[in-house]
């Protein structure tokens, strides 16, 4: 009889900041969290330089690089955080599906707008922001 090793290691939700514990088997599947890569970001002094121009939608867009250093961090999210976001998700898509997408400017008579408005009262109940 073999005995499976399995590795141990410690995180951080990148939304909460809850320990996790994350263990990672022989055949590289995962358990405990949900893993959303190694991003760079920028650290220490530097700026975003303008390097270029990309025409977005009808706009132009700058495309900046950062000077500074860059350090690689691991993104990882809870159940729990992943859970929310996956449910709001579903949410937004459905009401945009039934109602449409944001209007720009907020009409109280708008059957579009309040379903929005609904949907931002959702959101911050859960989030115990009312």
């Amino acid at each position: 009889m073999s005995l499976i090793r399995i590795k141990k290691m410690f995180r951080r939700c990148a939304v909460c900041k809850k320990k996790l514990i994350i263990k990672v088997y022989p055949d590289k599947h995962y358990k405990g969290g949900h893993f959303f890569g190694k991003p760079k970001i920028p650290i220490g002094k530097g700026k975003y330089e303008k390097v270029g121009v990309w025409k977005f939608m009808g706009k132009e867009c700058s495309i900046v690089t950062w000077t500074g250093r860059e350090k690689k961090i691991e993104m990882w999210e809870c159940d729990e955080c992943y859970q929310e976001a996956l449910n709001e998700y579903w949410l937004e898509n459905k009401i945009e599906r039934l109602y449409g997408k944001r209007c720009p400017d907020y009409e109280k008579e708008c059957g579009c707008c309040q379903a929005w408005s609904v949907y931002n009262m959702i959101i911050a109940d859960n989030r115990g922001e009312l």
